[in-house]
């Protein structure tokens, strides 16, 4: 995708980025006490499971959140003129170039 070399888009490409590796890290973070602790039990937006460690359900949505915060930055800076779609595309290019987590980009 051409607007990923742009630099007009460079700090949502940034934002993009950050907020997918979050992503990946909550993921990668959630499968292990899945693995650990067992798939059963409430589930929990943010922390996957009621049944974690706190340290663990901590650690989970303080990630769910930076997904968020960096998702929302990148649609902030959002070029005079630019329309959201754009916006939007360039965060699922992203996502398929790198990869990205159940709480991938946000619309």
């Amino acid at each position: 995708m051409k607007h990923l070399r742009d630099p007009r888009f460079r700090d949502v490409v940034a934002c993009f980025e950050t907020c997918l590796a979050y992503a990946r890290a909550h993921d990668d973070l959630a499968a292990v006490a899945l693995k650990t602790y067992g798939n059963h039990g409430a589930q929990i937006s943010g922390c996957v499971r009621d049944h974690f460690p706190q340290v663990i359900k901590d650690a989970l949505r303080w990630q769910a959140r930076a997904v968020t915060y960096h998702n929302e930055r990148a649609y902030e800076a959002r070029p005079a003129r630019v329309r959201h779609e754009t916006i939007r595309a360039i965060g699922r290019a992203i996502a398929k170039r790198d990869g990205c987590g159940f709480y991938g980009p946000q619309a």
